[in-house]
């Protein structure tokens, strides 16, 4: 039999290794994407952190906390990524417009 302690409140298990950490690379690669686009590329780096502390969270869950934030970090490296490769496709279509143009010529002959 147990019995309560008045006074005592028990303390919550650390978060998992890299949940903050995920959660922090997915606001920087979404919110940087308006401002520069060379943050959008740590997408993928929170997607991975973000699955990996899930699963620290879902192994030992009375070992491990922030589950919220590994997920919510997973969710935003997920849209970076979507953005990245929107990002890259569209810098690939706009190095081939260039090429194609320049190898149009401009029509004039010296």
């Amino acid at each position: 039999m147990t019995t309560a302690h008045p006074g005592f409140a028990p303390t919550a298990p650390p978060k998992a290794p890299g949940a903050s950490l995920s959660l922090v690379l997915g606001i920087i690669s979404v919110a940087g994407l308006f401002v520069l686009v060379v943050p959008v590329f740590l997408a993928p780096l929170a997607w991975y952190h973000g699955v990996a502390a899930g699963r620290r969270v879902e192994r030992e869950p009375d070992r491990w906390s922030g589950r919220g934030e590994a997920r919510a970090g997973a969710v935003l490296g997920m849209i970076g990524s979507a953005l990245a490769l929107l990002v890259l496709a569209a810098l690939a279509l706009a190095g081939l417009g260039v090429l194609l143009a320049s190898a149009q010529g401009s029509g004039y002959r010296s």
